[in-house]
């Protein structure tokens, strides 16, 4: 409604409220920001005058450690002095230095006048003559003083307190005979000067006993004062200045507050320096006060111009707007009977020519009408089309593609992602962090450099590592990464993707391990082929000697024990090369969840004798597999029989089995069982320490077939201590 009627308005109605909301908005942002600047100036002003006020503390107290170090240097080039100190004689000291430092300290309110032995030790107090032979050596200006022999002055802590303290060296002869030490009070005197010298209130703290407040051990306040602002716990704490504004006894302050620190630069204690704002307050009050009445006449006085203005201007507009109602009406037009000047006039003019050329924009008008249909509709629909084909593309090539941001969040995945990690891509574009975190820990100090070099540097990225899905299983990929600068040469977004190279991973590495399997064979065949000889040998020539020794000779039993050695030597070398000698495969498309139900069924009875269980979990439609059906029942029987001997009476094995990405897993899972490492590691091993029944079965040759069949096996535990043998096959 009100919308409306101001579209109703006239004209200068309609120019004069937008301008007088553009100026009243004006006004305010000018104020502001007049306000703003002026605080602003006024903050800058207070800062650095308080900043001045703390280096001219730091001046002071520099000058004073100055004065204080050049009367002590000057006690101590005085002949007699020196001569006094060296004789450690206390009454000459007294009666050569002890009028100076009643004039001094009456004068420019010095407070301690002393004499140290090398030591260090207190040999003479002025300011408490009964008072000496004290231990001085936690006082660093008098031990730099004595281990440099040359003058140190600075803030230290002392028996009296905080002191400006100068100390020098005295000589007698070449000899370091003591030190003599002048000081002033940093204290209530020192602040009192800095308040008659700039007119501000100082103060010294220390925290209480809660640490949440501070106390002033030294101040010129009158009155105390409640000091609970945490910038005074954040300054003691970090050591860096702060500016707070507050209120003391009624009364406005600018306060820095800031640390003070010894002679070796430790923190003693916070300086509190105030300046009275309400004179400040007062003058920025008053300037606030003349720019709101400036604004507003200014303001009122703009509005009423546009107003005049408008009114005179818009005079002749509305024969002009007659004229172009008929113009688009089509109607008689009717000549222009003012004569209007600059602008308005070259309006007027332009809206005769427009009446000429109006009839030509309809006769093009209507044949672009006749055209533009048909020519965005068959714009949008290849448009469409390129986009669904590009998406289908993305979203189904066997590859999880990704876009990221300059910072590292991710703004596109494809769906490809939930089958290789078995997260959602949803998950993906929450996580800001997902690019970086899918790395698995161990390949993270490799792999994140070369990341921040692409998202920083604009590098083309790409390694492989690993990353652990929803399941807990590893996934090797290959990530490959393109940025895109923007024209400032930054990286505006990263193109990029990554595959699973799992399968790849695995291939190489039973590559390798084949390799090994096959040297090490060719050297064991030759090591059996070389010890063969020498031990047939010694063989026959033991039995001859076995035999020609009589039942009687003591010698008999103990060739008769060589000769049994022998032979079992000669039936693991025949074992030996046995395991060497090479069998063929003779592969056929077989279920392996059939061939491993039949053997457990035929060995039912042998798990019965040894009060050890069983359960199969075969995974339904496991893809076929090539496999010689003999030799693998073979072995899966004596790895079966084999783990069957690690069970104790009472546990149970779970036999299962599942696909993987083109492979098929067996499990057979111990239960409950107590397995050391080393039986789980020499398991498959021939001629070890095993029992009997163990040795009986041919576990070597069990795995040689697996491996034979390109498969891998491996012992592991689980994290509820179970024991898992996994054999993997190719599909």
């Amino acid at each position: 409604m009100v919308i409306t009627k101001l579209r109703d308005m006239p004209l200068r109605y309609r120019l004069s409220i937008p301008f007088f909301f553009l100026a009243l908005t004006g006004t305010l942002l000018l104020v502001i920001l007049a306000l703003l600047s002026q605080r602003e100036v006024i903050r800058e002003e207070e800062r650095q005058r308080l900043y001045g006020y703390g280096r001219a503390l730091d001046h002071n107290r520099d000058l004073q450690g100055r004065w204080a170090v050049s009367v002590a240097s000057s006690f101590a080039r005085n002949p007699e002095v020196a001569s006094a100190l060296a004789d450690r004689d206390r009454l000459r000291l007294l009666e050569l230095s002890y009028p100076s430092y009643l004039f001094m300290k009456n004068t420019y309110g010095i407070s301690q006048f002393n004499f140290h032995t090398p030591e260090p030790r207190m040999f003479l107090r002025l300011h408490r003559l009964y008072s000496f032979g004290d231990d001085l050596r936690d006082r660093e200006t008098i031990l730099t003083t004595v281990f440099l022999q040359r003058e140190t002055y600075g803030l230290e802590t002392g028996m009296t307190g905080h002191g400006i303290r100068g100390v020098a060296p005295v000589f007698h002869g070449e000899r370091l005979v003591g030190t003599v030490e002048v000081g002033f009070d940093f204290g209530v005197i020192f602040l009192e000067e800095l308040h008659k010298q700039f007119d501000i209130e100082a103060s010294l703290l220390n925290p209480d006993e809660t640490g949440e407040r501070f106390e002033s051990f030294a101040t010129t306040f009158l009155s105390p004062v409640v000091r609970d602002h945490p910038a005074y716990r954040q300054v003691y704490e970090d050591g860096n200045p702060v500016i707070v504004n507050k209120m003391i006894d009624g009364t406005p302050y600018a306060v820095l507050v800031r640390t003070v620190e010894d002679y070796k630069g430790k923190r003693l204690a916070l300086v509190e320096l105030c300046v009275e704002r309400s004179q400040t307050l007062a003058v920025m009050s008053y300037y606030r006060n003349l720019m709101w009445t400036v604004g507003i006449i200014g303001m009122l006085f703009s509005v009423g111009a546009i107003y005049l203005i408008s009114a005179y201007f818009t005079r002749p507009i509305n024969e002009m707007v007659t004229f172009a109602r008929q113009i688009a009406k089509e109607e008689q037009v009717t000549p222009l009977t003012t004569s209007p000047r600059g602008e308005l006039r070259v309006l007027a003019e332009a809206l005769e020519e427009m009446l000429v050329s109006l009839y030509k924009s309809r006769l093009k008008i209507q044949e672009y009408t006749e055209n533009l249909e048909t020519m965005v509709h068959s714009r949008t629909r290849a448009l469409r089309e390129s986009e669904e084909k590009h998406r289908t593309l993305v979203e189904n090539v066997p590859l999880v593609v990704y876009r990221l941001l300059g910072d590292g969040r991710t703004i596109f995945v494809n769906h490809y992602v939930e089958e290789v990690l078995g997260v959602s891509f949803r998950d993906v574009l929450s996580n800001p962090h997902f690019w970086k975190e899918k790395v698995w820990v161990e390949d993270r100090p490799r792999v994140w450099p070369l990341m921040d070099r692409c998202l920083e540097g604009g590098d083309e990225f790409k390694a492989e590592y690993r990353i652990q899905d929803t399941t807990g299983r590893f996934v090797f990929v290959m990530d490959r990464a393109i940025p895109v600068l923007d024209e400032k040469g930054s990286v505006e977004t990263v193109d990029g993707y990554f595959m699973d190279v799992t399968d790849r991973h695995c291939l190489q590495k039973q590559i390798i391990q084949t390799e090994e399997l096959r040297t090490l064979n060719e050297i064991s065949a030759r090591l059996a082929h070389e010890i063969r000889n020498p031990l047939v040998a010694a063989g026959g020539f033991a039995r001859r000697l076995l035999n020609s020794l009589s039942e009687e000779d003591p010698n008999r039993e103990k060739v008769r024990i060589i000769v049994q050695e022998v032979a079992r030597l000669e039936k693991i070398l025949e074992k030996t090369i046995a395991y060497l000698k090479p069998f063929e495969i003779l592969s056929e498309r077989q279920s392996v969840n059939d061939l491993i139900i039949g053997t457990l069924e035929e060995l039912e009875e042998v798990f019965e004798e040894n009060q050890v269980s069983f359960k199969a979990s075969m995974a339904r439609n496991l893809p076929l597999v090539s496999l010689d059906p003999v030799l693998y029942k073979t072995a899966m029987e004596n790895i079966l029989k084999g783990m069957l001997f690690l069970c104790q009476p009472g546990n149970r094995l779970q036999v299962r089995s599942y696909a993987g990405e083109n492979t098929v897993h067996v499990e057979i899972v111990l239960q409950g069982a107590s397995v050391s490492d080393d039986d789980l590691e020499h398991f498959f091993y021939p001629f070890t320490a095993q029992s009997e029944r163990s040795k009986q079965l041919d576990l070597p040759l069990a795995k040689m077939v697996i491996h034979k069949h390109q498969g891998l096996v491996r012992f592991r535990r689980s994290d509820q201590g179970q024991v898992i043998l996994d054999i993997t096959l190719p599909q």
